[in-house]
């Protein structure tokens, strides 16, 4: 893919994030050829993924969190996306929730959402890693320290993810099931956290091996 088409895929896809009501802001892009995340502002030395300042700035590294980047019109987005291939970075304190974890866990919240009558949007990244949207996540204490303790990851409140088609250090960010299927609805958040109880208990029941003998 030319950097143009890429840009202009880039852009299609935050104009549709945002005629959706989801918000997206411009993030470092990773770039194959230096193996690291870059920004356009030349004398930013960030090099993990992050928003970039909108301005121009006098300092060594963009310091604007995601929340504060957010695009807000079509205008904005052309702006951003002629020049660079920004990743398309979505703040989970204004935007969906997400679950973000290994595929056997999404797979179990994912067929139980689905007994429930829900359609939940998938992406993922990178093999055996999948992430789930749903309704603004505000777990409960208990709820995120058992997701934490079997690698799960919950993206609400000053958190933040990486929407597709944008490119990441493992690939690019590509949707399982995407949002269009899913008619642009969204789980409830707390039908998703009982999907995501049972999940966790069903991953930590002990795996029988073989019979006694």
């Amino acid at each position: 893919m030319s950097a143009r088409l890429e840009r202009a895929v880039l852009a299609a896809a935050a104009h549709e994030y945002l005629r959706a009501g989801w918000p997206v802001a411009p993030g470092a892009w990773w770039s194959p050829q230096l193996q690291r995340y870059r920004c356009g502002r030349p004398r930013c030395r960030t090099s993990s993924p992050h928003a970039v300042d909108p301005g121009t700035g006098a300092g060594d590294r963009c310091i604007a969190t995601v929340a504060q980047c957010v695009v807000t019109s079509p205008i904005e987005v052309d702006r951003w996306w002629t020049g660079h291939p920004y990743a398309l970075l979505m703040p989970t304190s204004t935007g969906p929730g997400v679950v973000d974890g290994t595929e056997d866990v999404i797979n179990t919240m994912d067929e139980r959402l689905r007994a429930d009558g829900y359609l939940a949007p998938i992406s993922s990244s990178k093999v055996g890693q999948a992430q789930l949207f749903c309704q603004q996540l505000r777990p409960s204490q208990e709820l995120w320290l058992a997701a934490a303790g079997a690698g799960v990851l919950l993206h609400g409140e000053d958190s933040w993810v990486t929407l597709p088609p944008s490119t990441v250090r493992t690939g690019q960010v590509r949707w399982l099931r995407s949002p269009q299927e899913c008619g642009w609805r969204l789980p409830p958040a707390a039908v998703v956290s009982a999907a995501l109880r049972v999940a966790l208990t069903f991953r930590a029941r002990p795996v029988i091996t073989g019979l006694p003998g």
